[in-house]
């Protein structure tokens, strides 16, 4: 929560409108998966579940992202959470047993409505924030070199920065830029979050 009040104060001078958080136009229909395999990346194989089929393997195979604090095992019911939306972002490409490539969408969960408090701003802020953390987290110690501290450092700073360019119309996101403020405030990056 002390997180959220740095926040807010930024929120106060004039971010109020931050127009990422509109209405989602990109949400599907699907309420409910049903996990087929978990996978190593933290992912999961998973077929929609519809209300005339239930969850069939002659539905929709999906991917579905991973998710901070939860552990996808087979035959999981996953449900959408009441406030959030699936929604389609990108394709996964994986081999099968028959060593044929198949490509599925990419499933994740979004906010569906647009905030309609101050208090669903904080709400979202500290959400992204709590989810960068954890995927820093979560990729850090797949790398073997779990950093709790960095990690806390990158998600404090992934929000200020995020809040900046949504505050600023001309202001665009650029990596560079992100990864020298990731350097100057948090330390060297790891290797985790270079791309060599």
């Amino acid at each position: 929560m002390k997180k959220i009040c740095l926040f807010l104060s930024v929120l106060l001078t004039g971010c109020a409108t931050i127009t990422v958080f509109s209405d989602n136009k990109n949400c599907i229909s699907t309420r409910k998966f049903e996990v087929l395999q978990a996978l190593n990346d933290g992912g999961a194989l998973a077929y929609e579940c519809t209300f005339l089929d239930g969850c069939s393997s002659f539905n929709q195979l999906v991917y579905i992202d991973w998710q901070p604090g939860i552990d996808y095992y087979d035959n999981m019911i996953v449900e959408v959470p009441s406030n959030k939306c699936a929604v389609q972002n990108g394709v996964y490409k994986y081999t099968n047993t028959q060593n044929t490539l198949k490509t599925v969408p990419v499933i994740k969960f979004e906010y569906q409505n647009a905030p309609e408090t101050e208090e669903d701003i904080l709400d979202r802020l500290e959400d992204k924030h709590n989810r960068m953390y954890e995927a820093c987290l979560y990729d850090s110690k797949a790398s073997g070199t779990e950093d709790p501290k960095f990690c806390s450092c990158y998600a404090d700073q992934f929000m200020k920065y995020f809040i900046n360019i949504h505050s600023n119309e001309n202001t665009e996101y650029s990596n560079d830029e992100f990864d020298k403020i990731i350097k100057k405030e948090c330390g060297k990056l790891p290797k985790f979050l270079t791309s060599n």
